[in-house]
């Protein structure tokens, strides 16, 4: 089970980072958090869907990341019991120097954008990437320091008033 090592980046502007890629590069993403915090998630890129349940848990000082993949039914008989939903587009992508990122824009109720986050998952014991990726360089807002992390959890920033009452 891999250990979960991110660094994650606040954008500036939704509409700015949906514009640097192509639409169809992009995963809609339907995600929904059940009782004990596992969580369920279906991502969509043209006719191609994956299911997901993901468990993380803290254990021996490290966040262990448990995640397999799910039957279309078995989403669908489980999405009934989420509470927390989260509705985003995501692009991920993998840099030069073989890391993984992804970029989330999270969607208000309305289909609006009201948050842009990019995560750079990175071997265990590494502080940070390398390089920002070059495409996101500019529209950095804030870095999310190592103590501030929990605060931007996606459990968290699918509530577009906790997003609002965010400082940084």
């Amino acid at each position: 089970m891999p250990t979960e090592n991110e660094r994650k980046y606040v954008l500036s502007d939704p509409e700015a980072v949906l514009a640097l890629w192509p639409p169809e590069d992009w995963d809609d993403v339907r995600q929904g958090y059940l009782p004990g915090d596992a969580r369920i998630r279906r991502r969509t890129r043209g006719e191609r869907t994956t299911e997901t349940f993901t468990y993380k848990i803290d254990a021996a000082g490290r966040l262990i990341e448990i995640e397999t993949g799910l039957e279309p039914r078995d989403f669908d008989d489980l999405w009934p019991l989420t509470t927390r939903r989260i509705h985003k587009r995501r692009r991920a992508t993998t840099d030069a120097h073989g890391l993984a990122w992804d970029i989330d824009l999270f969607l208000d109720p309305e289909g609006r954008f009201y948050f842009a986050m990019a995560e750079c998952e990175m071997p265990e014991g590494m502080d940070a990437p390398p390089e920002v990726l070059p495409e996101l360089a500019g529209l950095i807002r804030y870095i999310v320091p190592r103590e501030r992390q929990t605060e931007f959890v996606n459990s968290r920033l699918g509530d577009p008033a906790y997003v609002a009452a965010l400082t940084f």
